[in-house]
């Protein structure tokens, strides 16, 4: 399928407060992302692009507003450029219908229709139109690992990008496992937070690239420990993802620790890799399906879930979904943050 990529003559732009939305073309259809550039921002100076990509369901201001709690104001502290790719979405009734491709490598219905529980025993997820994924299919059938790449490649070309570090949340964090295995040189390191691979779909990248996986020990929606979801599916355990990079670039050193802010985290650093690489696990031992500390309960010093991220704010208000309106400080945006820059100075 040729692909039509208007990047350098925006279809439309439009601001609301200081983000900006663009309306491109690709694949035949019209697309979309949010980014936003710092209010210090100088474009004679070298700075950092940040890539968020948002879960099921979500959207792009959903994710940025309450998911990561206002995620632009880290870009004011720190400086950074940050993009929000919008995925290929459609109603289903009422509902919009939302979520990033992240399947990467040739595949086939049968092997998709192989990976989760009967569908009398697990939920059926509504199936993108002109795309049949097979029985367990739940995602788009659109190069989004190649939509991303191409957005990453024109903000290089625009600004002076020193680095490129990308994050990704739930079905985002599956995304995210498969795009740094297809485009590894695009970016300097990745986060993928609650997030595993599908069964069977788990990959490594052909050269180094740094990587933390993200879980939560209660998570029921994607499991790090058991491999089936509450809804069905079947995973990739985080031992298991984490074993597939550790042994493919024969990291040598494992340093552990468990650390406490309000929640609990269990900490793998694996390092002296090839390619000087850092592969790092995470394991929040109280939390469920949530970005880190999102679901914690100061007055009752509880973990549990909350759906955060179905939603926009009034950049995107051509969906008919509610509109956020959650949008604390995130505490987990900036422990993530730190994460990912934390890579250069890990000794």
């Amino acid at each position: 399928m040729k692909i039509f990529l208007i990047l350098s003559l925006f279809v439309s732009i439009l601001s609301s407060s200081e983000m900006k939305k663009v309306y491109i073309e690709y694949e035949g259809a019209q697309r979309q992302y949010l980014f936003y550039v710092p209010e210090n921002f100088n474009n004679l100076e070298n700075t950092d692009l940040v890539v968020g990509l948002h879960g099921y369901n979500g959207t792009a201001s959903g994710f940025e507003s309450e998911v990561m709690g206002g995620f632009n104001k880290l870009a004011n502290k720190y400086n950074f450029i940050a993009l929000y790719p919008e995925s290929v979405n459609f109603y289903d009734g009422d509902t919009l219908v939302n979520t990033f491709n992240d399947i990467i490598r040739e595949t086939t219905n049968e092997e998709i229709s192989s990976i989760c529980l009967s569908d009398s025993e697990r939920y059926v997820y509504p199936k993108y139109p002109n795309c049949d994924r097979g029985r367990c299919g739940w995602a788009p059938c659109a190069d989004d690992a190649n939509f991303v790449k191409l957005l990453i490649d024109h903000f290089k070309d625009n600004y002076k990008i020193r680095n490129v570090y990308m994050i990704g949340n739930s079905s985002g964090g599956t995304f995210v496992n498969s795009y740094v295995c297809k485009y590894p040189e695009s970016i300097t390191s990745a986060i993928s937070i609650n997030g595993m691979s599908r069964l069977g779909f788990g990959c490594t990248p052909n050269q180094p690239v740094n990587f933390i996986t993200y879980a939560s020990l209660n998570d029921t929606s994607v499991p790090p420990i058991g491999g089936i979801s509450a809804d069905g599916l079947f995973y990739e355990t985080q031992e298991s993802l984490i074993k597939t990079w550790v042994d493919k670039f024969e990291c040598k050193e494992k340093v552990s620790k468990t650390y406490k802010h309000f929640e609990t985290f269990n900490e793998n650093l694996f390092s002296e890799c090839l390619g000087g690489i850092k592969i790092v696990s995470i394991l929040n031992l109280d939390s469920d399906h949530m970005w880190p500390e999102a679901g914690y309960d100061k007055e009752t010093g509880l973990s549990s879930y909350t759906n955060y991220g179905t939603c926009v704010t009034d950049i995107q208000d051509e969906f008919k979904i509610p509109k956020c309106y959650r949008t604390n400080d995130r505490w987990g945006s900036e422990f993530i943050l730190k994460k990912l820059f934390e890579f250069d100075n890990v000794n």
